[in-house]
């Protein structure tokens, strides 16, 4: 797998490296999957953080605080990593979706010459109907209609069309 380990690597070596995994599907679905493992790593870590965060911070009294003001000041500090890890998970989402999207696109990108081509014959058929299917000319060969069971006639004034009623 393509790795960039120098996050100061110019950006020449990084569109490079990059370029090479978006050709490859394989590698692409390996590094997608190596960052999203990675960041599924980063939720964990942070989620223990706040929880940790949590207790301390709640437990922090000052002399002269009534019961909830620790809470009270523990909460957006808490209020924040809830949205940094809500925001890791979405990004853990984003790249699985990702991977499918490429599969997908890969699936399309490999069905499309059959598709052109049944489209190009079906093409082909509407301009030469005559050719393409024998139609049948004789009256003896086309079944009559089969009895439907209703009759032509109208059978309430919202049925008779243009006809005016009584």
């Amino acid at each position: 797998m393509t790795r960039i380990e120098n996050p100061d690597a110019s950006p020449p070596q990084v569109r490079e490296a990059m370029a090479a995994l978006a050709a490859d599907p394989e590698e692409f679905d390996k590094y997608l999957a190596d960052v999203q493992r990675r960041i599924l790593g980063l939720t964990a870590a942070l989620t223990a953080l706040a929880q940790a965060a949590q207790i301390e911070l709640r437990g922090t009294y000052v002399k002269g605080d009534r019961f909830y003001h620790a809470r009270a000041r523990a909460l957006p500090v808490e209020r924040q990593l809830k949205a940094l890890v809500n925001s890791l998970n979405n990004a853990a989402a984003a790249a699985e979706k990702v991977a499918f999207q490429r599969r997908r696109h890969d699936e399309k990108v490999a069905a499309l010459p059959g598709l052109r081509s049944a489209k190009a014959l079906e093409k082909a058929n509407k301009r030469r109907p005559s050719q393409a299917l024998p139609v049948n000319r004789t009256a003896e060969q086309v079944p009559p209609p089969a009895k439907s069971g209703y009759s032509d006639e109208p059978r309430s004034i919202f049925d008779l069309g243009d006809r005016r009623s009584a």
